[in-house]
């Protein structure tokens, strides 16, 4: 009996031992598939905590789910505190800044470099006229419409879940601009459009609004829009810019080469950013229909022919 008595002891010890937190700081993937009693000894040997035991006792009286993913441990951790946040999925977050002026390209590409989802997978969905449907697009991408901003996304997240984020913050940071566009006789694609070339032709905000009306009253004559990086973008997404754009390029037959064909491209050609957004609701009121780029980040306007002849020869002196 007293020997019973001391095991029992023991056990009961040891327990209660099992139970105390550890100090620790650590990050641990726990991958897809693995058992209750897997993650529990993954987590006894990563010292997060100090025995397989407690984690099986909690997960035996919950019988929770436990999610896969990566998460981390800092600080005193106690098992409950462990089993609860990856029955949660409270996985660890990366913070990711998407630039103003990013295409899906580079949105791919930066998601891939984070490890937050497969560039190819973010592109398929991304790419996908099924996505746009989903959110009520008149358009086949969601390109131009995933607000460039901050976020916060944990390893292997789904690729929707990435473009639900960013469309809904496109909604909210958009809500006081879009009662406008039935006024200004604006689809929600159009404006969108017409805002992602203003983003991709000029960085000086006071020059975003000049631009808009050049494309507008280019449009209002039928003039093809001659917008360099529409070309530029038709050959990221076949997979052929370089890096350098010819004249060869400008006769691209491709519907997002705006010399080759007139109107708005398909799609937008960026996620543009608040102020692009604004200027292509609110274009000055000018009469420009050219404008050269001046070497120094900022454009040289003209309302005929001509004068953009000179501004040419005297900018590229």
């Amino acid at each position: 009996m007293i020997k019973l008595l001391a095991v029992l002891g023991l056990i009961s010890v040891f327990l209660v031992y099992s139970f105390f937190p550890v100090k620790t700081e650590r990050t641990v993937e726990v991958p897809y598939g693995k058992t209750s009693l897997d993650i529990a000894l993954l987590l006894y040997r990563e010292g997060v905590i100090r025995s397989p035991l407690s984690f099986m006792v909690i997960h035996s009286l919950i019988r929770g789910k436990l999610e896969a993913g990566e998460y981390e441990f800092k600080g005193w951790v106690f098992p409950w505190d462990a089993y609860l946040k990856i029955h949660r999925g409270q996985r660890k977050l990366y913070k990711i800044t998407v630039p103003e002026g990013f295409d899906l390209y580079d949105i791919a590409n930066l998601l891939e470099e984070y490890s937050i989802c497969k560039r190819e997978d973010f592109l398929k969905v991304a790419n996908s006229p099924e996505t746009a449907k989903r959110y009520g697009l008149r358009t086949y991408t969601m390109e131009g419409f995933l607000f460039p901003d901050t976020y916060y996304f944990s390893k292997n997240t789904h690729p929707l879940r990435v473009v639900d984020v960013m469309f809904k913050n496109f909604l909210k940071r958009t809500e006081h601009l879009r009662p406008k566009l039935e006024e200004r006789g604006l689809t929600l694609e159009e404006w969108v459009i017409i805002a992602s070339m203003v983003e991709k032709e000029t960085a000086v905000p006071e020059e975003r609004p000049i631009i808009a009306s050049v494309i507008l009253n280019r449009i209002k004559l039928g003039m093809p829009l001659q917008i360099d990086p529409t070309v530029i973008y038709a050959l990221k997404r076949r997979g052929e810019w370089k890096g350098v754009l010819t004249r060869k390029h400008l006769q691209l037959d491709d519907p997002y080469n705006t010399y080759y064909h007139k109107g708005l491209p398909p799609s937008p050609i960026c996620n543009p950013s608040l102020q692009s957004l604004e200027a292509a609701l609110n274009p000055a009121e000018t009469n420009h229909l050219y404008f050269v780029s001046m070497g120094n980040g900022r454009h040289a306007f003209s309302s005929n022919y001509r004068d953009h002849l000179k501004n040419i020869a005297t900018y590229r002196r």
